[in-house]
């Protein structure tokens, strides 16, 4: 058996299960793992922040379904990559966190930088190992990287800095294709959901990320039922402008969806683990579609459940639906409301200030190309973006249950790094952005030509409007004004300081840029009028 220390028997072990890029940031307890990598086929991407790394694996993950890694120092190096493991637990997806640690000599002796990594980061993963010998490394780090795919969620390894150098085997590492390999439920079971679906009046759907590559489908199942579709935040740019599509749910969603999800009779859930907190299980009927079988009753308990990749079962539902589509009432009430809808949203933009947040969002939409890849970060931003965009195919990365402000800076990198030749668009607010805009040097260092449309209301307009609805005096929500353009130029990027009304040419000259280019939006903190649900 081939010997090699462990900082090169972790490196060869992450290569040799794909993982093309380490994200992280430099610390004395991992610099043998760092050199490792140098020249390495598994490439280490220097970030200024871990929290921008660890968020960048997240969507790493959530983009390719591949496993994201981040590596970070022991102590407060580790404390910081709480934010994006919460990120990845909280959206299913696998990340392996690597920490160095103190030496085996000053565990639980209260030395500088030493912290419990395991209780440390226990909440925000699904396995945490501390390295308890070096000759274990194999071993331990296949168990983690196999439970990160197979159950779909981020884990945890600490590795004591005076283990490094140590010398174990090199075990080879075979690929396992089967962890990814799904349940499926029986054809049978497909008929009598089938069935099930074919007795309801008054049908809709509601379709979230994990039916992201089965849109045809979910438009087929649509028609075929006579429903309405109804989608959550990480499908908004999936979504195609169809006469039954009649928008989102959620905080920034569509009114004619939530009035329509009131007066259905019953609910195929396909994909979504989102369900309106009004809305109890005695109220509807809910179908639900699922490929990870504990989420198929996942905020509201299913009548009837179906497990398995969504666009292979939906294929065999619609198999045994026949192809004869439901016309009648219903299906008329959902045309003439979706279409009502859109109208109203033209309304609203016809009457809208130049400034107007929501025209931004529809100059993106009619911008951005079907490969272009959206990162979202969190803020007023989002409801405007999903109220208004409309999108064509569009892969959307999003915080969904976390909604971490600054998860835009790492996300846009990884989705950078991972589609090359795909233009990458990120949505971001002064707020968020100003978070972790440190990591915009990383952006400009490595070259990559993401554009960051920056919507600068010079406030937190989420919590001012809900200070303001709550009748409280406003506090802690106003945000100075940065020239975010000149920062761009000082860090080496390009940056332009604009009105909506010129977001349609700078989005042309960006479209050709060989670096990122940040444009600092100037909108109006203008209230959103929010949906109930």
């Amino acid at each position: 058996m081939n010997q090699a220390t462990v900082a090169r028997a972790l490196a060869d072990l992450l290569n040799a299960w794909g993982v093309e890029h380490v994200f992280g940031t430099a610390g004395d307890t991992i610099l043998h793992f760092l050199a490792s990598l140098h020249g390495h086929p598994t490439r280490f991407i220097q970030l200024r922040n871990e929290e921008t790394a660890a968020y960048a694996a997240s969507a790493y993950a959530k983009l390719t379904g591949k496993l994201g890694v981040v590596v970070a120092d022991g102590g407060p190096g580790t404390g910081r990559l709480v934010n994006g493991l919460a990120d990845a637990i909280s959206d299913r997806a696998p990340v392996l966190a690597i920490t160095g640690q103190v030496e085996t000599t000053f565990l639980g002796t209260g030395y500088k930088q030493y912290i419990n990594q395991q209780q440390l980061l226990g909440a925000v993963t699904i396995r945490s190992e501390n390295l308890g010998v070096p000759t274990s490394l194999v071993a331990v780090a296949s168990a983690l990287v196999r439970t990160a795919l197979a159950q779909g969620g981020p884990v945890h390894l600490s590795i004591p800095k005076d283990f490094w150098q140590e010398h174990v085997g090199s075990a080879l590492v075979k690929t396992e294709p089967f962890l990814s390999e799904m349940p499926q439920s029986a054809d049978s079971v497909i008929a009598k959901g089938a069935e099930w679906v074919s007795a309801l009046q008054k049908p809709m759907v509601l379709v979230g990320r994990g039916a992201s590559h089965a849109v045809p489908e979910v438009l087929a199942l649509a028609e075929r039922l006579g429903a309405g579709i109804a989608y959550t935040l990480p499908m908004v740019g999936a979504m195609p402008e169809h006469p039954l599509v009649v928008g989102g749910i959620g905080e920034g969603g569509s009114e004619v969806s939530v009035e329509l999800l009131r007066q259905c009779d019953g609910v195929v859930r396909v994909g979504a683990t989102y369900w309106p907190p009004e809305f109890t299980s005695d109220e509807k009927r809910v179908l639900s579609l699922d490929a990870v079988p504990a989420q198929v009753s996942m905020g509201i308990s299913a009548d009837f459940g179906l497990v398995g990749d969504t666009k292979a079962v939906l294929a065999k539902l619609l198999s045994q639906l026949g192809d004869t589509a439901v016309h009648g009432p219903w299906i008329d009430q959902v045309r003439n409301e979706a279409a009502e809808w859109h109208q109203r949203l033209e309304r609203e933009l016809e009457e809208a200030s130049p400034n107007h947040p929501g025209k931004a969002v529809r100059i993106l939409a009619e911008h951005a190309a079907a490969d272009v890849v959206i990162c979202l970060d969190v803020g007023d931003h989002v409801l405007w973006f999903s109220r208004f965009f409309q999108g064509k195919g569009q892969k959307v990365l999003v915080s969904g249950r976390w909604r971490g402000m600054g998860f835009s800076l790492g996300a846009s990198i990884a989705a950078q790094l991972a589609k090359p030749q795909s233009q990458v668009l990120t949505v971001v607010g002064d707020g968020g952005f100003s978070m972790l805009m440190g990591d915009f040097v990383s952006a400009v260092e490595l070259g990559l030509p993401i554009t960051y449309i920056l919507m600068n209301n010079k406030s937190y307009a989420l919590e001012a409007n809900a200070m303001a609805a709550s009748g409280l005096e406003p506090c802690g929500v106003q945000l100075g004004d940065i020239r975010f353009d000149q920062v761009s130029q000082a860090c080496g990027g390009l940056g332009y300081r604009i009105s909506p009304p010129e977001l349609q040419s700078v989005l042309d000259t960006a479209k050709n840029a060989i670096k990122p280019v940040l444009i600092d939006l100037q909108v109006d903190p203008i209230k959103f009028p929010t949906a109930r649900l």
